[in-house]
């Protein structure tokens, strides 16, 4: 009975707890400006995922190969919702400004070009044939690994609204298919294409 006593009156105890709040520094850090393309891919692709002081605690001796290797594993492993494009666009940028690659290297002034050249990220004037490449869709759908693009246009052909319903399974991937980082406008035109590859 006693220990009983006991037990209520250490229940009856209230013990008041101070409630601690930590405010974090906000969070200053910018990536060094380049007149490079990737700079601003980079400026708006980056912080969706993580910290810019992320690419600081990256060696400083990186080449171009190492940075690409990086940027595909954020997009491949991690979901990072950029094309395959955009990330050797970025890689070239983060390779000369963080790294051991000059402006001047010849992959870099290649990839500089096409990135200046490349209009696939504009709705209204989409090269296809950019997005099946950067998106590596033809490396499954070309040969014997999945369905041709010929074939996959000839599942949807003749049925209602062909063109959404792929656009979506496009857009929304599938079973042993990577969900793709593209957006309506993009899915909805590779479905047109494969459609009309269909018809060929």
């Amino acid at each position: 009975m006693r220990f009983l006593l006991i037990i209520l009156a250490l229940c009856s105890l209230t013990v008041k707890a101070e409630i601690v709040s930590i405010t974090l520094p906000m969070d200053n850090t910018k990536l060094k400006p380049s007149t490079l393309p990737g700079y601003g891919l980079a400026q708006s692709k980056c912080h969706l995922c993580h910290s810019v002081d992320y690419v600081m605690y990256q060696p400083p001796e990186m080449d171009l190969k190492e940075w690409t290797g990086e940027m595909y594993k954020m997009r491949n492993a991690y979901g990072a919702p950029i094309s395959m494009g955009e990330a050797k666009v970025i890689a070239a940028y983060l390779s000369v400004v963080y790294g051991s690659a000059k402006e001047t290297d010849a992959e870099i002034i290649a990839l500089t070009k096409l990135a200046s050249t490349k209009k696939i990220y504009q709705p209204d004037n989409l090269d296809v044939k950019s997005l099946l490449s950067d998106n590596d869709c033809l490396t499954c759908h070309k040969d014997s690994k999945g369905l041709s693009l010929k074939e996959i246009g000839a599942k949807y052909e003749g049925t209602d609204n062909a063109v959404d319903r792929l656009g979506v399974a496009i857009k929304s991937g599938g079973l042993g298919m990577p969900k793709p980082p593209i957006n309506r406008h993009e899915s909805e035109a590779i479905a047109k294409y494969i459609l009309g590859e269909s018809t060929k």
